[in-house]
């Protein structure tokens, strides 16, 4: 019996102490190690859904301040260059409008830098293998979808703060378009190399420092002074009239 009792409590044993925490401590940790698969958000195949991947408020509100800053940094240098210009001139120089370097800053901080953010996550969630096929999306629906809604919420932000907001239809109908034009001059080659190379949680950034030279180039051009019009043509003179034989006029 003592011998019995021995092998059944060994050191060794399940039915020992040791044995008996040991057995305990290891369904512990596969409960935790469920818990965390769960509180993760894998599904079955080990992917982390989407809103699982932008969950939480300090990724937003890093992009928001990013690109809010970087907005305002861009107005500051068209402002520069609007006063640089006039300066060469010789014509007075536009006093500084800080609202409307206050403007472009709640622009970024407000809706740029978090529609990129979770437009980014989307576009790596949607397409998230590297291919010819995933990369080119990503730049087609960057421009085709992106482009289009970010300037119009510029037009319309803008407008609406300046108190011109019966303007906003009439901005889009002339300006959408042609700008969007330009822009694919700009961005096509950006979001390209965005894409391609730049690390996801980096993207923010690098668009929002393309975005300085953008939003530079929109409001230095949208403030330049319009060219003189050309002068019209002088009509053509009339032909003269032909003479017959007697040399008078026919």
């Amino acid at each position: 019996m003592r011998g019995c009792a021995l092998i059944a409590g060994g050191a060794g044993g399940w039915s020992s102490r040791a044995g008996f925490n040991r057995l305990r401590s290891e369904r512990r940790d596969v409960r935790r190690s469920s818990s965390s698969a769960a509180s993760s958000g894998a599904g079955p195949s080990g992917r982390v859904g989407y809103f699982e991947k932008v969950a939480g408020w300090q990724a937003p509100l890093k992009a928001a301040v990013t690109s809010g800053t970087l907005s305002a940094v861009g107005d500051l240098l068209a402002q520069a260059l609007l006063g640089q210009t006039a300066a060469r001139e010789g014509t007075a120089a536009p006093p500084y409008d800080p609202s409307r370097t206050g403007r472009m800053f709640g622009y970024g901080f407000s809706w740029y830098g978090p529609c990129q953010y979770y437009w980014y996550n989307l576009l790596d969630f949607l397409l998230p293998f590297k291919s010819t096929a995933s990369f080119l999306t990503k730049v087609t629906a960057n421009q085709l979808i992106l482009a289009p809604i970010t300037l119009s919420t510029v037009f319309a932000f803008n407008l609406a703060l300046m108190g011109k907001a019966d303007a906003i239809h009439d901005k889009l109908r002339n300006d959408l378009w042609p700008t969007m034009q330009n822009g694919w001059k700009f961005w096509i080659p950006a979001a390209s190399l965005n894409f391609y190379c730049i690390p996801l949680k980096h993207q923010v950034l690098y668009m929002s420092a393309c975005g300085v030279l953008w939003t530079a180039y929109l409001s230095y051009a949208s403030n330049m002074p319009a060219a003189p019009a050309l002068a019209p043509a002088p009509a053509p003179a009339p032909p003269a009239p032909k003479k017959c034989c007697g040399g008078k006029a026919k």
